[in-house]
């Protein structure tokens, strides 16, 4: 099929068509001419693409839905739609907060409810904040409304203003590799979010976890993958000499009572694997046979 029949069939224009070559969302065949030859199954994956834009959804998070089955769009699509019920009741609440500031005229009391997130974005270092940023984003679109939680950002923020910590040169090349090998990582992160969904659902929450540990204890066993799990071992070997799980943990709970439920909930999962398995985690991070 010629572009000028999948434009007029998909209601779309060549210049769009285009934009999503260059993203590498759609990849055409081309004839010994130059022209583009549409197979059903690009015009099909057009269309696909045709929908997740018109629900806003990003380049970056379509390019990781082609490449999923059906069961895991489902699961990713749910992730994207909890991910914006979370942003518009944070939208809703900043339109009270500034519907109070107008009224009141009082900048102490609108500052005090800042969302945490947009100042917190400003105080950690670099590439700290990429991993804070994936790991904590969700549970960070929250305002501080008590002492405990006020006291539990001054540690994070003391944390962070304090924080020193020489990055070994394995896991920096390890965090280039993964920037240059972006599908492999698709895949990763997407059974990552799947797994926060099944532990925080609690449904084969503790199957799964039990899976994932018999796994990583099997690839323990092998000399190739001790080798390239030792970049990350080492690093948190030197987060957890910083302070990053007795201090930043504990005050990440205190400040967000949901990423408290998350985080006991992972330990407890996590111990109970171990029990049942005869494992335990020794302190250089690796699995260990009792």
């Amino acid at each position: 099929m010629k572009i000028q029949e999948v434009c007029s069939q998909c209601h779309v224009t060549k210049k769009a068509i285009y934009y999503y070559e260059k993203q590498q969302l759609l990849h055409v065949y081309k004839n010994q001419n130059g022209y583009r030859e549409f197979s059903d199954e690009d015009v099909q994956r057009l269309k696909e693409i045709m929908m997740y834009r018109s629900w806003s959804i990003s380049i970056a998070d379509i390019r990781c839905l082609l490449d999923l089955d059906a069961n895991q769009k489902k699961e990713y699509l749910q992730q994207i739609y909890a991910q914006r019920q979370k942003e518009l009741s944070y939208q809703q609440e900043s339109l009270k907060q500034l519907y109070h500031f107008i009224e009141s005229d009082n900048i102490e009391d609108s500052f005090s409810l800042d969302d945490i997130y947009q100042i917190m974005s400003d105080n950690i270092p670099q590439p700290f904040f990429d991993m804070f940023y994936e790991h904590f984003l969700p549970y960070l679109h929250i305002h501080i409304r008590t002492q405990k939680q006020q006291n539990a950002y001054d540690r994070m923020i003391d944390f962070w203003d304090h924080f020193h910590i020489k990055i070994p040169w394995t896991y920096r090349f390890l965090m280039w590799i993964s920037k240059t090998n972006q599908k492999q990582l698709k895949q990763v992160w997407h059974d990552v979010n799947v797994y926060k969904n099944q532990l925080m659902n609690q449904e084969d929450a503790y199957e799964s976890i039990k899976q994932m540990v018999i796994k990583n204890y099997e690839l323990q066993q092998k000399w190739w993958y001790r080798i390239l799990s030792y970049p990350n071992r080492q690093m948190k070997i030197r987060l957890r000499d910083s302070g990053y799980y007795d201090i930043l943990i504990p005050a990440m709970c205190e400040l967000s009572d949901e990423y408290h439920q998350y985080y006991q909930q992972l330990m407890d999962f996590n111990q109970r694997v171990c029990q049942e398995l005869h494992l335990y985690y020794d302190s250089k991070f690796r699995l260990i046979k009792k």
